[in-house]
């Protein structure tokens, strides 16, 4: 009788995987510190294997902001294609947030608001979402984001632990847009958290 013994070889490939990750500047105010913040988190998103679009609050018009807009049938066209290119298309978002009297702008809860009213599994259904919270005083608008998270659990996100607060924001943005060297790493860790999940 002879025995015979089988050697397999198995050859593992890795394959980068793409995201779509929305980044979103939340506020309205032109030129804004936040703006900025959002600007580089794209920026160091373009460095991984995903796909960036940004919503840019203060570039939105204002014509969805009226007593009907809480029907899909009174949305604007614009919105709905919005909608559907940054929001029903992201697998993923970062949201940044500036600390507008302890809370999140009003504008940004408006958007989420008109938005919610079309489609709202399909624009954030189960997406993990990271927080970014942006304040001239110390705390980050840490406040904020206790309250912006939970309007995305009830809409249906998945956010992620550790959002990141950023105080002083004014001495972390630097002359040219960047942010400085701790708060760049500080964003970057946030970023390889939620393309990991």
């Amino acid at each position: 009788m002879v025995n015979v013994k089988y050697t397999f070889t198995f050859t593992l490939f890795s394959y980068p995987i793409y995201f779509m990750l929305t980044i979103i500047s939340g506020t309205n105010r032109k030129d804004s510190m936040t703006s900025k913040v959002a600007a580089v988190v794209q920026s160091l998103a373009k460095n991984s294997n995903t796909d960036t679009s940004f919503i840019d609050l203060s570039n939105l018009e204002n014509d969805f902001i009226h007593s009907a807009q809480y029907s899909a049938d009174n949305l604007p066209d614009w919105l709905k294609k919005l909608q559907h290119d940054h929001l029903i298309k992201a697998d993923k978002f970062i949201i940044v947030s500036p600390e507008y009297n302890g809370s999140i702008p009003g504008y940004l809860k408006l958007f989420i608001d008109a938005i919610s009213v079309n489609k709202l599994k399909e624009s954030f259904g189960s997406k993990h979402t990271a927080l970014i919270g942006v304040s001239s005083g110390r705390a980050g608008n840490l406040r904020g984001m206790d309250h912006l998270s939970a309007i995305l659990h009830h809409i249906g996100c998945n956010v992620i632990p550790g959002s990141l607060p950023i105080s002083g924001i004014g001495k972390v943005v630097q002359a040219d847009g960047s942010l400085d060297e701790d708060t760049t790493k500080a964003v970057q860790q946030l970023l390889d958290k939620l393309l990991a999940t």
